[in-house]
């Protein structure tokens, strides 16, 4: 019998040795980037759109879909740019 977690970019029970992580953000909101809470971690933007907003000045956007991974991009915040909410989801290993 197929598993319904076949179907997720990210499976809802990942097991025992992997943590998965839901993040929201209402439209229009910023959340500061805390490396540790995304060391690792394999990102996919589930719904809406992020910028990743770089400690230079720069942003990038990325869309429904992407999967991505934050380790390492000089990264000072989220933000969510669009008009509905953003969610993240990310899949990291336990430690």
């Amino acid at each position: 019998m197929d598993d319904p977690d076949d179907a997720l970019p990210i499976p809802l029970r990942p097991g025992q040795r992997f943590r998965r992580h839901a993040v929201t953000l209402s439209a229009g909101a910023t959340l500061p980037f805390v490396d540790e809470e995304w060391r690792g971690a394999l990102v996919v933007v589930e719904q809406g759109a992020v910028d990743l907003c770089c400690s230079r000045g720069a942003r990038r956007r990325f869309t429904t879909g992407a999967v991505l991974f934050l380790d390492g991009l000089g990264l000072v915040a989220l933000n969510n740019p669009g008009t509905g909410e953003l969610r993240l989801v990310a899949l990291s290993r336990r430690q």
